[in-house]
């Protein structure tokens, strides 16, 4: 057999609620390793490159691929007046603050008698923003940018909490001062408030490219999975519409706003100098999904949580495979379960978890024993590929 190394590309993005995509690309790279016989293993090159769009995992990506320190902030939970100490990635020599949305807003912190969207706010970020300027002003940290990945949030009033924070104010009609979440935005008449400006630049990376509003906005297609009804659904994008009114902006700007994060997104494209980055840029750039030692990959293996509709819209897993599927090599796809149209890839193959057991929260519970049967296929199909290349 020929010493010809095989290079394995292995990048998923998290699977929500049960992993993030650093705990799935070693799941993958045991479960390879127990399946493939020495000689063949030796000669493989694994490179583990867990990927965030964004979304949940951003920030443990990100330590992994920068090397950063992990700081500890207290702020308001998004369901009451409570704190909790909230993790974010700080890099001395980069001088730049990691902010993960969904550790700060996200399901992660929302128990599940409390995701209820309509009565969730943002509150939280602006905590978050206000405590690093006050670390800036004490001289505890030296702060030139902060990145904000964008995802996995179980809120969706448009940042109004967040905003409200910071100084701004909003009143009914009665010229009553009003908490900002989605079941007041109806009741919202006027506001208090302007352009924010902060001592550091700020840069989003944001897990979808959809609109704001209507049939594919933050409200009518996200708020679903954060536990909103489909009535509240079509309430809150019709608040979302009402105090766009309000704020005075433009039909035709509201139409270019982006809609992730339950709105959050748009908040700082309105009202904050920001820079936005898709999820695309991060992952082939800042992640570097390239850098092999040919630069080039015989095989990939992605996948997350859960392959749909909304995975079209520059999800993370699909990033990935639109990124080499014209290569003609082959690309796994691990999810936990498929819903609708599987996209006509020749050289796809997607392996649902779902498949191997008796309900989808025996799956999550499992998520180990899943990788690893899902990976005994993929070993198969990895040492007939490999002896055919090195024959």
């Amino acid at each position: 057999m020929k010493n010809k190394k095989f290079n394995l590309l292995i990048a998923p993005n998290s699977f929500k609620e049960c992993a993030d995509s650093v705990e799935i690309s070693e799941y993958v790279k045991a479960s390879l390793f127990r399946f493939l016989p020495n000689e063949i293993r030796e000669q493989i090159n694994f490179d583990l490159k867990p990927i965030s769009d964004g979304g949940d995992g951003f920030l443990q990506v990100c330590q992994r691929n920068f090397g950063l320190d992990i700081l500890h902030f207290e702020i308001s939970y998004p369901f009451n007046d409570q704190t909790f100490f909230c993790p974010v990635g700080y890099s001395e020599e980069s001088k730049t603050v990691f902010i993960e949305s969904a550790e700060v807003l996200g399901t992660k912190v929302i128990p599940a008698e409390f995701r209820d969207p309509m009565n969730l706010s943002s509150k939280g970020m602006g905590d978050l923003l206000i405590q690093i300027v006050d670390s800036m002003e004490n001289q505890v940290l030296t702060v030139e940018k902060i990145i904000i990945g964008i995802g996995g949030t179980g809120i969706n009033d448009l940042g109004l909490g967040m905003l409200k924070t910071i100084g701004w104010k909003f009143f009914d009609e009665d010229e009553n001062e009003i908490e900002p979440i989605p079941s007041n935005f109806m009741k919202i008449k006027s506001f208090e408030g302007e352009k924010i400006e902060t001592p550091f630049k700020i840069e989003l990376i944001v897990d979808v490219d959809n609109p704001l509003i209507g049939e594919q906005g933050a409200s009518k297609v996200f708020s679903l999975q954060k536990g909103a009804s489909e009535y509240e659904a079509e309430e809150m994008d019709r608040g979302f519409q009402e105090v766009l009114s309000v704020l005075g902006i433009p039909e035709k700007k509201i139409d270019l706003l982006n809609g992730s994060g339950g709105g959050l997104t748009a908040a700082f494209e309105l009202f904050f100098d920001v820079n936005i980055k898709l999820a695309n840029d991060f992952i082939v750039d800042a992640l570097k999904i390239h850098d092999t030692q040919n630069n080039h990959y015989e095989m990939v293996v992605t996948g997350e949580g859960k392959l749909d509709y909304k995975s079209f819209m520059n999800k993370g897993a699909m990033l990935i495979v639109n990124e080499f599927k014209e290569k003609e090599i082959p690309i796994y796809f691990i999810c936990g379960q498929s819903e609708g149209d599987l996209p006509e890839i020749e050289n796809l193959y997607v392996l649902e978890l779902s498949e191997y057991f008796n309900s989808e929260e025996e799956s999550i519970q499992k998520i180990g024993q899943g990788i690893e049967l899902a990976s005994k296929k993929i070993a198969k199909d990895l040492i007939k590929i490999f002896t055919q290349k090195n024959k």
